[in-house]
């Protein structure tokens, strides 16, 4: 255990590294990590699970990142069902203005550590105290809940991903982000479906409304008015894509950034005349962007894809490497929005990662293989031996 304690103490933090040192690159930690012995087995206190499936969910290692968010769930099963039975014992008391200690984990208290303090308050029969602190430790169970959601939907367990988020929303109805990711793949998948659709309108709503500040508040409205356009044409397929909306999801345009192309500029690319010379530069380009991509070169990588993407959006080879191209820069959400897009062609990463290899990126194929591995398991069986 202290080995793992030893590793997950140079996880990178939400905050910038202190001057003149830098955080080792998740993928060195992920590579001791693996190396670990009995690693996916050990007995895990909910901080470590969790810090473990937060570290594998981001590298895109999302089969991970569900045993060891699973496994932190495990550990937050009893601190969970006190808290349930401790808000029903209280009823609709409010709980206590000044914050409980003893609870918080940002003052490095554990959620076990919360856990005894809360029986002290039990036994001195202040239900609303208790309730009041593991309110309060129960907070990254909330957040481990909706990742560990994410992470089955990526790997296309839409079951499992909307059975995480409920679970999420039984531990708090005011979890936003729950409610948001749960609506969100209603309307992925059943958009078809109008009773569906007037529930995630109410849900959309709801997360508004609860949090009118909320992070995603302007996705939320976007989806929002989709569904509606949705229900008032019966199904999200009969609705278009105005060059709008597709310019609105695009990150801000940076100082000295190319514009977004609107759905008209790139119907106009895609339309353009082509000329032998102008498709034999796109091949040159696509090969000189995974050259790039194989040395680490990311960005390098991603401003060659970037040139032949408006003339060739479907090229299949090209959605593989910028897909992977903005993995590896870490261009989150995007990226994970990018990948589901590319594994439509699994096949087309699988010949990357061959490709990666051949040019003596040999980690960067397995890391690949991987990934793709966990995000289509149907196709996991061609990538038996790579």
């Amino acid at each position: 255990m202290l080995t793992l304690l030893l590793l997950l103490a140079q996880m990178p933090s939400d905050h910038p590294p202190t001057e003149g040192k830098t955080a080792p690159p998740a993928e060195d930690l992920i590579g001791k990590l693996d190396a670990t012995p009995g690693l996916k087995e050990k007995d895990k206190p909910f901080e470590i699970a969790a810090s473990l499936g937060r570290l594998y969910f981001g590298a895109g290692r999302y089969a991970d990142a569900q045993l060891f968010y699973a496994q932190a769930l495990a550990k937050a099963d009893a601190p969970r069902a006190l808290y349930l039975a401790q808000k029903k014992a209280l009823g609709s008391k409010p709980l206590p203005e000044k914050k409980p200690s003893g609870c918080d984990v940002k003052e490095n208290v554990s959620m076990a550590d919360a856990m005894e303090t809360t029986k002290k308050f039990i036994a001195a029969k202040d239900t609303a105290m208790a309730v009041a602190c593991l309110d309060i430790a129960l907070a990254p169970a909330r957040e481990a809940e909706v990742l560990l959601g994410n992470a089955r939907f990526l790997s296309r367990d839409i079951k499992g991903a909307l059975e995480a988020y409920e679970n999420a929303l039984k531990l708090n109805e005011l979890n936003v982000d729950a409610r948001y990711a749960r609506a969100a793949v209603w309307l992925d998948t059943q958009g078809d479906n109008v009773e569906v659709l007037k529930n995630v309108k109410t849900e959309l709503e709801r997360v508004l409304a609860d949090a009118p500040n909320f992070a995603k508040a302007t996705n939320a409205k976007r989806l929002l008015k989709r569904t509606e356009a949705a229900i008032e044409k019966g199904g999200l397929t009969r609705v278009g894509v105005t060059g709008e909306e597709i310019a609105a999801l695009a990150p801000p345009r940076l100082p000295g950034q190319a514009p977004v192309l609107s759905k008209e500029t790139m119907d106009a690319f895609q339309n353009a005349p082509r000329t032998p010379e102008m498709e034999a530069n796109f091949v040159k380009l696509v090969e000189g962007a995974e050259d790039a991509l194989a040395k680490g070169n990311f960005q390098e990588a991603l401003d060659g894809y970037k040139q032949v993407m408006p003339y060739q959006p479907d090229n299949a080879r090209l959605r593989a490497g910028m897909a992977w191209t903005m993995v590896k820069l870490n261009r989150q959400p995007m990226a994970d929005n990018v990948w589901r897009v590319a594994s439509s062609s699994p096949e087309a990463i699988d010949a990357l990662g061959d490709r990666l290899k051949a040019k003596g990126d040999e980690a960067g194929a397995k890391a690949l293989w991987q990934r793709l591995r966990e995000t289509v398991p149907e196709y996991a069986p061609k990538l038996e031996g790579k």
